[in-house]
Parts: structure tokens; sequence; C-alpha cells
């Protein structure tokens, strides 16, 4: 998500969460995602707690167990290869 796409999911009546820090590789800083209404939460584990879809752009490892029921996981998997295979 980007703050421009935060700002498309608000004006559809969604709340939008992201762990801090999450865009810095993407030249997204936190004041940014913030400035769009954004939720920046400290940790990947409050995000869990608090968010009801959860989207990543790595493969899901370790956070697939912390999941609760009713909650929706939308990522990329690496069918080829394992979670931590770098394509």
């Amino acid at each position: 998500m980007t703050p421009d796409s935060a700002l498309q999911m608000r004006k559809l009546g969604h709340a939008c969460l992201v762990e801090a820090s999450a865009g810095g590789k993407a030249g997204f800083s936190d004041a940014a995602y913030a400035a769009a209404g954004v939720e920046v939460l400290p940790s990947a584990q409050s995000i869990l707690e608090a968010a009801d879809v959860v989207v990543k752009v790595r493969p899901p490892a370790a956070e697939v167990s912390l999941l609760r029921q009713g909650q929706t996981l939308i990522s990329f998997f690496c069918e080829a290869g394992s979670a931590s295979d770098p394509r």
C-alpha cells in the first residue's frame, strides 16, 4: 500500500494500518502514511492484532500461525521456492 492507494481505500470507507518503517525501502515515510490517514503501528504483531485483512508483499512466514479465526491474508507465494526465497 502506498500513501496514495491508502487515500483511495479510505474513500471507500476502509481504515488502513501500516507497520512503522514498512514503506521506507519504497520511499514512503511514516509521516506520508500518517498524512494520508493511515494508522502507523509499531510492529507486525500489532498489525496482526488490529487488522481484519492483512496484505503482504513478501511470502508469509511465521505470521501465518498468528492469524486468528476469520482474518484474511493476501500475499504473494513462492511456489517454486521457500518463503525465504528472494525471487
